[in-house]
């Protein structure tokens, strides 16, 4: 179960008098892991305070359900149209009237402003049913053929009229989003008939637009509508009218709700990829590190143990006068110790991560950077727990004076020299270790040794 808990603090030792382990390619991770939380929090609050996130709904329901009295009078305003002549091949007069709530005709007046496709009318329709009440405004254009209306042959002439509106365009990232861009409608081929009206009735969707304001808790409603078809029916004729428009608006509104990204909202998306990022870099890292920091550790010792071997005797004159020839030499020593134990960093990230598979993978097993790596790992696991250095000092108390450090006297260590050295280990070698290691095993007891040692 020691195995599967990964909860559990580290143990509050420090190595190499600090107090986390570091190494200089969680440095590099780490610099890595700043800047791009940094880019994301520039990243979020630019998008945050120039309104760039927000959550839309949409859905449709009936409109006097969720409009009130002011907005059902916007709803009541006018709409403007273009009412053109686009194909008349027998030139056929024309003549589009406006009518009112009181049965008015009233000739609709031509656009101030030239179009490519002919004559043009431009006026405005309101919506019957809405203003009813008030009996305001032109419910419907009525069209009449004055002269031409038949061929030479007698026969009905054909037409084709335009009809059309404004175009609604629907941008949700601008602060008010209805805005009105062109002309939408259709094209009516028509004809002439003496004993047939035909009636267009154009259908627009209403449009509530509930949005927060931007960078407040406020809310601000648009009101719009949008042309969705063109119903058409026949009646018979009574008068020279052939053509009748009136325009309608569905009791179905579009809603559309949008929620600006709240400051809050921006710092908990911020927060929330804190942890992952992190993460991610300390899984890249920890095979690394407790590599990095094991090597360290052993580099130190052997460093500890070349000083040691150089320090001169208290009881010997003599050698207390060579002392600062023996610091010189000892200081070069360490020098040369550090340089020797320097692995390829690029072999050492990339098998740190395949390290668990030493065991079957040739490569892992045998290749000199690992092999330094994993011997000081094992020296590190054997020697350097809390309760061996503990339990050692207390041997050490007595025995050092009869028994320093040497570096012929650890297995792990007489390994990693011979490694870091690049020495050829020949069988006679390997022989006097497998003696020397069967005698430090007798001599356990009155040396240093591993606490869970089995004598």
């Amino acid at each position: 179960m020691n195995v599967l808990d990964f909860l559990s603090l580290s143990p509050s030792l420090y190595l190499l008098k600090q107090k986390r382990g570091k190494n200089k390619l969680g440095g590099f991770f780490s610099l890595i892991f700043v800047l791009i939380m940094i880019a994301l929090t520039v990243y979020y609050l630019y998008i945050y305070f120039f309104s760039l996130d927000y959550n839309l709904i949409y859905y449709r329901d009936n409109r006097d359900t969720y409009m009130n009295e002011e907005q059902i009078e916007i709803m009541k305003k006018p709409k403007p149209f273009i009412f053109a002549i686009t194909d008349n091949p027998n030139n056929a007069k024309i003549t589009p009237y406006l009518k009112d709530y009181y049965n008015n005709l009233i000739p609709a007046e031509k656009c101030s402003v030239n179009f490519t496709f002919g004559e043009a009318y431009c006026f405005d329709l309101v919506f019957y049913s809405q203003n009813r009440e008030n009996k305001k405004g032109n419910h419907s254009l009525l069209v009449i053929c004055e002269e031409n209306c038949t061929d030479s042959d007698g026969k009905p002439v054909s037409l084709e009229l335009g009809m059309a509106t404004q175009n609604l365009k629907i941008e949700h990232s601008n602060e008010n989003p209805l805005q009105y861009d062109g002309y939408t409608g259709y094209k009516i081929p028509l004809t002439i008939q003496k004993n047939i009206s035909e009636q267009h009735m154009f259908n627009f969707i209403p449009i509530l637009y509930d949005s927060s304001e931007i960078l407040n808790t406020k809310r601000k409603i648009f009101i719009g509508s949008y042309l969705t078809s063109d119903d058409e029916t026949t009646t018979n004729r009574k008068d020279n009218v052939f053509a009748v428009f009136y325009i309608n608006i569905n009791n179905e509104c579009d809603i559309y709700i949008r929620d600006y990204k709240t400051l809050l909202d921006t710092l908990s998306k911020i927060g929330g990829l804190f942890t992952p990022f992190k993460f991610l870099f300390e899984i890249l890292i920890i095979f690394y590190s407790d590599l990095e920091n094991n090597s360290e550790i052993t580099k130190n010792v052997f460093s500890k143990i070349k000083n040691y071997e150089y320090k001169p005797n208290i009881n010997n004159p003599i050698s207390i006068e060579k002392n600062n020839n023996i610091d010189i030499k000892a200081s070069n020593e360490n020098k040369n110790i550090r340089k020797k134990f320097r692995v390829k960093k690029g072999e050492q990230y990339f098998c740190s991560f395949f390290n668990f598979c030493c065991n079957c993978c040739y490569f892992c097993k045998t290749h000199r950077t690992m092999k330094i790596l994993n011997l000081c790992s094992d020296f590190v696991h054997t020697y350097l727990s809390a309760e061996n250095i503990i339990f050692n000092m207390i041997l050490f108390e007595s025995y050092y004076k009869d028994n320093p450090i040497k570096l012929n006297e650890n297995t792990y260590l007489k390994k990693i020299y011979k490694e870091i050295e690049n020495e050829k280990i020949i069988e006679k070698e390997e022989s006097d270790d497998i003696e020397k290691n069967e005698e430090e095993k007798k001599e356990e007891n009155t040396s240093l040794i591993p606490l869970n040692s089995e004598e």
